[in-house]
């Protein structure tokens, strides 16, 4: 009865906090709704007074002053949120309710921000539009770029409610790459997508000056701080997904920002956007460091910068494919071997040197694909810009890039279960002394065990991509590899927790997809209806890491309803990146040509 007390709820959130929810989300969209019929009335508002005095500022239309500086905040914020957010999954577990944790909070002010952004944009647009424009109502059009922003923090929001539902219908999966998660973060970070196009349009109508001119490399540098939160659970330590993920992961997000970040400003261009990423990145760390929880670390991308510049001076300031490929290829290898050093030094699982060769065939694909769409993306804000057709293909490359992304995501996102008779032997001794715990929870008499390990398979063992000792969500996270002390055997190099409500167990990552965890020991979960697996010695299985780290799934959901939900949340992921391409192709249509001469 005490442990189905203190278990939190598993499913949705509770009617209440629903509608807590609610009104907090018309007390931002209310005042907002009333501004878009005053101003769209031509009368006077307190937000177009300050987007006029932002865009005689900043050289910029008001239609993007205002809500570049909005969209900003809010993606901070959210961002903020996130990284705060992550860590309290790892060390206290799931929540009690969505307005229980408070890193929620910045989350979604962050997105309805992010939304805001796109509608003060698209309603601030009364005079001087770009040549082509988005047809909202018989006499409102809106800029591109706006459409984009309003698009993606439109899912960004809507993940917030597809997330209750979904932890209603299949349990809560405590992981950032749970399917409503990918949306919300998704659809908030893809609105610098938005404010790059957004950029172009205002540079169409005139806008120059030393701020329109450092935004394309800084917007390239926040979409490379917003696309590598995906990179977060590696950053921590606690990968749910193959290494191979974020191999992937930073080739393809290093050359694609870097290489448009190096285009639209020039030499020192990629630099830039390393910096903002970093500097950003710095302020994601206060709240968790003041909170006392891990902080992300993270890979600098300072050596892939260095590459594409040194390719861009050999290659005298080319702006076509060619760069591209050469880009690719080089921060795909040479790159890639740059930070397979450096996560021996900053990654809680550093890359094996035994596997290079696949992470570098792999990291190379990714760059390639990466940088061809960086070019791509490059070309059609210049299009828009200066109404003048780029050379070269317009359209051809760019999908190849695009589909070479979806790819190689493809194959290397989805974890494989354990074959069958994959076992360890585990020999569980007391401790003698357990190790600091940050925010001690769950109670439970402390006990901490040191575990011996033989495994069934000692050749998966010795090539392993990680193998290690494991323990969360008892208040602190613990990971450290195990050490060989004969054939197949092996011993934990610190003392585990076996104990409140610590779920504990020795991971396995092996190439380069199965993933697998032998349980120690995990408390009994009525609210998951997850029974208790007590730590004593003996042999145990290697079970699907997922079954383990997200005992809160409801394993007996039909699966005609898992194979729906997916195929939900996939159409409207897919359907963003969609609108992405088109209005980046349609905005480029605008032709000097079709200006009347004379």
């Amino acid at each position: 009865m005490f442990l189905a007390q203190e278990s939190p709820p598993a499913g949705g959130a509770q009617f209440g906090q629903i509608v807590i929810a609610g009104l907090m989300f018309t007390a931002v969209f209310l005042p907002l709704a009333v501004f878009v019929l005053r101003e769209r009335a031509g009368k006077r508002t307190v937000f177009g007074r300050v987007a006029d005095w932002m865009g005689d500022f900043s050289g910029l239309p008001r239609w993007a002053a205002l809500p570049m500086f909005v969209a900003f905040l809010s993606g901070m914020s959210a961002l903020i949120g996130v990284y705060w957010d992550v860590p309290i999954h790892m060390e206290l577990g799931r929540d009690e309710g969505p307005l229980a944790n408070p890193s929620h909070y910045p989350i979604y002010f962050g997105l309805m921000g992010i939304f805001a952004s796109g509608v003060l944009s698209a309603t601030l647009a009364t005079k001087d539009l770009p040549k082509r424009t988005f047809k909202i109502g018989p006499h409102w059009r809106a800029p591109m770029g706006s459409i984009q922003m309003m698009a993606t923090g439109l899912v960004g929001i809507a993940g917030f409610p597809l997330d209750d539902v979904w932890h209603r219908l299949f349990g809560q999966d405590v992981t950032e790459w749970g399917p409503t998660h990918v949306l919300m973060i998704g659809g908030g970070v893809c609105v610098v997508l938005g404010l790059q196009l957004l950029l172009g349009e205002a540079r169409q109508v005139g806008a120059t000056g030393p701020i329109v001119r450092l935004l394309g490399p800084v917007l390239a540098g926040a979409w490379m701080m917003g696309a590598s939160a995906f990179l977060m659970e590696f950053d921590l330590g606690v990968p749910q997904f193959p290494m191979l993920s974020q191999v992937v992961l930073v080739g393809l997000i290093g050359a694609w920002t870097l290489t448009y970040g190096r285009l639209s400003w020039g030499p020192g261009g990629a630099l830039i956007v390393v910096a903002v990423f970093l500097a950003t990145r710095a302020s994601f760390t206060i709240i968790p460091l003041f909170a006392d929880l891990h902080v992300a670390s993270l890979l600098p991308y300072v050596a892939e910068a260095v590459i594409i510049e040194v390719v861009a001076l050999a290659m005298r300031n080319r702006q076509g494919y060619s760069f591209a490929a050469v880009a690719g290829l080089l921060v795909g290898t040479a790159g890639m071997l740059a930070e397979a050093a450096l996560t021996h030094w900053l990654m809680p699982n550093p890359w094996p040197a035994a596997h290079l060769p696949l992470f570098v065939l792999f990291g190379t694909g990714a760059a390639l694909t990466g940088a061809f769409i960086g070019v791509w993306q490059f070309h059609r804000v210049e299009e828009t810009a200066t109404l003048e057709p780029a050379a070269g293909p317009r359209h051809r490359v760019g999908l190849v890039g695009a589909l070479g992304a979806v790819a190689l995501m493809s194959a290397v996102a989805v974890p494989q279960d354990p074959e069958a008779g994959f076992a360890a032997d585990i020999r569980l001794t007391e401790a003698a002394a357990g190790l600091p715990i940050s925010n001690p929870h769950g109670g439970g008499t402390p006990r901490w065990v040191d575990a011996t390990v033989t495994i069934s398979r000692p050749d998966l063992a010795d090539d392993a991509v990680w193998l290690t000792g494991f323990a969360w969500q008892g208040g602190d996270f613990f990971t450290a590899p195990l050490e060989k002390i004969g054939e197949g055997i092996y011993r934990t190099a610190q003392p585990l927790p076996v104990f409140g409500q610590w779920k504990t167990g020795i991971r396995v990552h092996v190439p380069n997809r199965m993933m697998g965890l032998a349980p120690i020991y995990a408390p009994a979960d009525p609210a998951a209806n997850a029974p208790a697996i007590d730590a004593a010695s003996g042999s145990r299985a290697f079970m699907s890491e997922i079954e383990f780290l997200q005992r809160e799934r409801k394993s007996e959901t039909p699966a005609v309803l898992w194979t729906i939900a997916y195929a939900t949340v996939g159409i409207i992921f897919a359907g963003m990146w969609a609108l992405f391409a088109w209005l980046y192709a349609a905005a480029a249509t605008a032709r000097r040509r079709e200006v009347p001469v004379g």
